[in-house]
C-alpha cells in the first residue's frame, strides 16, 4: 500500500499522532480512482503562486520551512468568530453543489461567494439566488481542465453571469462549450461586480469576511483531505494531489480555523462544508483571498410623480406609482382599495419605497 493509499484506521492513527482535531471516513471522493479525484479539483496556480508553493514546500508536505504563529491571527476590529451560515439566525449562503467530474472548482467557488454577496447586499437572507457555473466557466474562458480566480473575477466584472436555468450545469458538462441562453445579458441581475482584489493580509481577510461577505480562495489538496468527515482539518498524511478553489464563509479564532464551502456534494465533509486550520494548505501565504464588491444598489425610494389605481381586471386591483423614472406597483385587496388607495389618491405628496422587482414595500403620504 502506497503512502497515498491508506485506510480510515491508518488515518485515525496519523491524526492521533499529530494531535490533529479532525475525523476521517470513507467519502464519495475516496471511492474514486486517483485520476477521478483530480477531476474534482481544477485550480491552475499562476507562476507567482507556483513559486510560493515551492518556497513553502507545499509540494513536499513532509518538509516544514515555516510556521504561522497563532498570535498574528487575531485581527483587530474584527469579531473573533464569523459564519455567514448563521448571522442572527439568518443564513446568507446557498446550498452545497457538486462539480462532478470536471475541474470547475474556480467557477463553483466564485459563484458561491457571489450568491452570498447578492443575499447580503441586495436580496436578503430569504432569497435563493442560483447563478450559472457553466456560463462562468465555459463562456468566461475556462474549461474542465482548470481555471484561475483572476480570470473568473475579471469576467464577472466585465459581463456578470445569468441564472442557472439559462445554462444548466448538466448541459455544460455535456457540451463543454459556451451553449448559454440567447437572452443571458438580460438575466444577469446584480452579478456584474464593481471590482475585486486579492489580499494575503490576514487582518484584511477577516475584515472583508465580516464586513463584506464570503471570499474566494485557493488551497493545496493532499490525499488525506479526500477522507475528511469533520473537525478542523490539517494535513497529516499523503502527497499533494493538486490545487482547489473554495469559498470562505467565515472563521473562528477560538478553534483557529477558516470555515469553507466546498463543491463535492453533501456526502463529503460536514455535509459539504469544512473547517481548516489557520496556516494550512497555502490559503494565507500562497493564494490569499479574493474579495468581490457589488455595484451600488439601484435607487429604491423616491417621490411619486404620478399615482393611479388600476381597476381593469375583475377581482384584481393594483396601485401604481411612477417614481425615479419607472412605474412601481403593489397588488391591493378590496380592503386596501378602501383604505390605502383612498389615502394615496387624496394625498398632496407621496413618497414610496420598492424592492428589486419594483414591488412597492412602503408608502408614506402628506396632505
Amino acid at each position: 500500500m502506497s503512502k497515498n493509499e491508506f485506510s480510515v484506521e491508518q488515518l485515525k492513527a496519523a491524526i492521533k499522532e499529530k494531535n490533529a482535531k479532525w475525523t476521517p471516513r470513507e467519502t464519495s471522493i475516496t471511492r474514486l480512482t486517483a485520476t477521478e479525484q483530480t477531476t474534482r479539483l481544477g485550480l491552475r496556480p499562476t507562476e507567482t503562486e507556483l513559486k510560493l508553493v515551492e518556497e513553502f514546500n507545499l509540494d513536499k508536505p513532509d518538509i516544514k520551512t515555516h510556521k504561522v504563529e497563532f498570535k498574528i491571527l487575531h485581527a483587530a476590529g474584527a469579531p473573533t468568530k464569523m459564519d455567514w451560515r448563521n448571522v442572527s439566525s439568518q443564513n446568507y449562503t446557498t446550498p452545497i453543489r457538486d462539480q462532478d467530474s470536471c475541474g470547475s472548482c474556480v467557477a463553483f467557488g466564485t459563484i458561491a461567494a457571489l450568491e452570498a454577496l447578492v443575499k447580503i447586499k441586495v436580496a436578503g437572507s430569504g432569497a435563493s439566488p442560483d447563478y450559472s457555473e457553466a456560463h462562468l466557466l465555459f463562456c468566461g474562458g475556462g474549461s474542465c481542465g482548470g481555471w484561475h480566480m483572476d480570470a473568473a473575477c475579471n469576467y464577472l466584472q466585465g459581463n456578470g453571469v445569468p441564472d442557472e436555468a439559462c445554462f444548466p450545469y448538466a448541459q455544460g458538462l455535456a457540451k463543454k462549450t459556451c451553449a448559454t441562453c440567447a437572452d443571458w445579458k438580460s438575466r444577469i441581475g446584480p452579478t456584474q461586480i464593481q471590482g475585486w482584489d486579492n489580499t494575503k493580509d490576514i487582518t484584511q481577510m477577516k475584515t472583508y469576511i465580516s464586513e463584506n461577505g464570503p471570499q474566494i480562495t485557493g488551497m493545496a489538496v493532499y490525499n488525506d483531505f479526500f477522507s475528511y468527515a469533520g473537525g478542523v482539518y490539517e494535513h497529516v498524511s499523503g502527497d499533494l494531489a493538486g490545487y482547489h478553489c473554495v469559498s470562505v464563509v467565515g472563521y473562528d479564532d477560538s478553534a483557529g480555523c477558516w470555515i469553507c464551502k466546498n463543491s463535492w456534494g453533501t456526502d463529503w465533509g460536514e455535509s459539504g462544508w469544512f473547517r481548516i486550520k489557520y496556516g494550512q494548505c497555502g490559503i494565507q501565504d500562497v493564494f490569499g483571498m479574493w474579495n468581490m464588491t457589488l455595484k451600488p444598489a439601484a435607487k429604491s425610494e423616491g417621490w411619486a410623480q404620478h399615482i393611479l389605481v388600476d381597476y381593469s381586471f375583475a377581482g384584481a386591483r393594483t396601485l401604481w406609482a411612477y417614481a425615479e423614472g419607472a412605474w412601481r406597483y403593489k397588488p391591493l385587496t378590496d380592503a386596501e382599495v378602501a383604505s390605502i388607495a383612498k389615502l394615496v389618491m387624496e394625498a398632496g405628496k407621496v413618497y414610496v419605497w420598492w424592492n428589486t422587482s419594483n414591488v412597492l414595500t412602503m408608502v408614506r403620504t402628506w396632505k
